[in-house]
């Protein structure tokens, strides 16, 4: 309704343009990656929980997890822990899985937001968890 108020028209799509759009998603969706999802044109890596930077192409044919979290939150700030020890036991049997942890920043009256680049952490790899 905005474009109609500022414009006085609104938009028009035709069917070929919304199945164009339709297509579009569900080849997105298909294409997902950890490159897709995690890099962007200021990053190509996250942080390990000891500072190291890790390449996203190291997480190539792992198990990622990716946990969204808050520190604002102690329910957050518990599952860590839990998250942590859930990780040392899947390490512990052997199997290929690490976690990126993105932080989330909360502000006054909005959602959270992703913190800026270079914020991500993954557990374990180079540097364990910690």
């Amino acid at each position: 309704m905005l474009l109609y108020k500022v414009f006085k028209v609104l938009p028009t799509f035709t069917l070929a343009k919304i199945q164009e759009l339709k297509d579009l998603e569900e080849e997105a969706k298909r294409n997902q990656s950890l490159k897709s999802l995690l890099i962007s044109p200021s990053r190509d890596f996250v942080i390990s929980s000891y500072g190291n930077k890790i390449d996203i192409f190291e997480l190539e044919g792992k198990m990622v997890g990716l946990y969204f979290s808050s520190s604002s939150y102690e329910r957050c700030t518990d599952f860590t822990f839990s998250l942590v020890e859930f990780y040392d036991k899947l390490r512990s049997d052997g199997e290929s899985f690490e976690f990126v942890m993105i932080h989330l920043l909360m502000r006054a009256g909005r959602r959270q937001v992703p913190v800026g680049a270079g914020s991500s952490e993954v557990k374990g790899g180079r540097g364990g968890v910690g």
